[in-house]
């Protein structure tokens, strides 16, 4: 495959500004902008092969699951003696990762002025180990781990219910307003593939070198460390929580769009198109999923409206563009509410962009 064909799981605009600053300061184009992310992902995928790193094998951890899991571990630094909870926690919770596995791992305090919210959102989502005695969000600490499964999390869960500062965890699985929140103040700490973590460094020290910026203790629980450029790790290789776009904050879709299209047009202007024949596919070959999610009898016009009212309800991921067939294409996770009461089922949505008609056209569902 050539480099330009490789699939970009994930383009973070939303929580590292690098793309948007440059953009503006040097007012550059789309078709400009286009050739430097295509640049930054082709440096990403060569600086980790040069670590034997394969960046199609980090797809668990950068982009959302349908199948698997996402929670936030939450502890009360009242209750940790040192000053560094941060190195503290990641001392009790490294241990129980699983180095079969791959994931992103965000942290971050519980930051914010309305502390009413904070409250009422853990409330209404912390899953209790203990009671806690609420004064200040900031008094919270938080750990975030996606693709995990049903029997890691009550591993991490019961394991971690040993540890007097541990509080609880939000399950993240599916959309909330915790979960929504968790998005706006956690920071990517680490990515772990195996028994490997890797995270950034300084932009100023080279890529070849190797550096444990967190200075956890990897090493004494068996983990090789590997770093490259900040930028890098910050653009290409950090897990984005599932969020609604917030008005004015659209320039995240917008330099994702331009990973794979000289052209950004905003989303909102586009119909998302579903085809007689895509829709008889669906409905024969895709039918017990779209059943699940209640909506195996809409008829096209009604599954398009559904799929353009999502989107702006997430982010848009595995973004690639396919030479042979010039198409440019994005998955986005389409979540649908049950009416039995029961968790909401996760769909894959796949568009191909097509600015010129302003048509996303739908490739498939599942």
């Amino acid at each position: 495959m050539k480099p330009y064909e490789f699939p970009i799981y994930t383009l973070n605009a939303r929580g590292h500004m690098m793309l948007e600053v440059m953009r503006d300061h040097f007012k550059l184009s789309d078709p400009v902008m286009h050739d430097e992310i295509r640049t930054i992902h082709i440096e990403t995928v060569r600086a980790l092969a040069e670590k034997d790193i394969p960046y199609k094998n980090l797809k668990s951890a950068l982009v959302p699951s349908i199948d698997k899991n996402e929670a936030a571990f939450v502890f009360d630094w009242r209750d940790i003696e040192s000053n560094w909870y941060g190195y503290e926690v990641a001392t009790v919770m490294l241990p129980l990762f699983d180095k079969r596995t791959t994931q992103s791992v965000l942290c971050g305090d519980f930051i914010g002025d309305d502390q009413d919210l904070i409250f009422n959102l853990l409330q209404d989502s912390l899953v209790l180990a203990r009671s806690l005695d609420f004064i200040n969000g900031t008094c919270l600490y938080c750990v975030y781990v996606n693709n995990l499964s049903n029997a890691a999390i009550n591993n991490f869960h019961q394991s971690l219910s040993k540890y007097p500062a541990y509080v609880g965890y939000i399950p993240c699985t599916f959309a909330s307003p915790a979960k929504w929140y968790l998005s706006t103040i956690l920071v990517n700490a680490f990515l772990k593939y195996k028994g490997i973590v890797l995270m950034g460094h300084e932009d100023d020290r080279p890529n070849e070198e190797d550096v444990n910026m967190l200075l956890y203790p990897f090493k004494d629980h068996g983990y090789k460390v590997r770093s490259i450029q900040g930028t890098y790790f910050g653009v290409c290789l950090s897990y984005k929580i599932e969020c609604p776009v917030i008005k004015g904050f659209e320039v995240d879709t917008e330099m994702s769009i331009l990973s794979i299209a000289k052209e950004a047009s905003p989303l909102e202007q586009f119909v998302v198109e579903v085809e007689a024949a895509k829709h008889k596919y669906l409905q024969s070959q895709k039918r017990g999923k779209l059943k699940k999610a209640g909506i195996a009898d809409l008829d096209r016009i009604d599954l398009a409206r559904l799929v353009r009212e999502k989107i702006s309800s997430n982010y848009i991921y595995n973004l690639i563009y396919l030479e042979e067939h010039k198409v440019a294409k994005f998955n986005i996770i389409v979540e649908v509410p049950r009416h039995d009461g029961g968790d909401p089922t996760r769909l894959v949505a796949s568009l191909e962009y097509k600015p010129l008609e302003k048509i996303l056209r739908l490739i498939t569902l599942h």
